[in-house]
């Protein structure tokens, strides 16, 4: 079932959302760009972040997904998929892997992946899950 956007965010759902991105990847605080991004995107808002490359995009497209989902939610009622589509193989890669240390189940699917259908199995195990895909061939 797809998570409908929402017109007023929740204030707490905001906070632990915020803080919870922290602590995954150990920094002080987010940059004003990354919540305003992600918040954007609950509401369903089309957003564009124009930003350099080390600027923070990364966690500013997780932000919807840990606002509906925390590591700790087992709960069977929680969305509990996120597709990301991006022509960045290597990156796609290297941020599923890391996602996963961190207790996010993640998996990229590429054509060129010899994992291709090991992938799909893994998808199969977990209740959460995130799909970096590519838009290739």
């Amino acid at each position: 079932m797809p998570v409908r956007p929402v017109l007023e965010l929740d204030p707490e759902r905001v906070q632990r959302t915020n803080k919870l991105l922290c602590q995954l990847w150990n920094i002080p605080s987010l940059l004003a760009h990354q919540e305003q991004a992600g918040s954007n995107m609950v509401k369903g808002i089309h957003t564009v972040l124009d930003v350099p490359t080390g600027g923070g995009k990364t966690l500013a497209f997780w932000w919807p997904l840990l606002y509906y989902w925390s590591p700790l939610d087992d709960s069977p009622s929680t969305p509990k998929n996120l597709l990301v589509i991006s022509p960045l193989v290597a990156l796609m890669e290297e941020q599923a892997k890391d996602l996963t240390k961190r207790g996010i189940p993640a998996v990229a699917l590429v054509s060129q992946s010899a994992e291709h259908e090991q992938n799909l199995k893994v998808r199969q195990q977990y209740m959460f899950f995130v799909l970096d895909c590519s838009p290739d061939e």
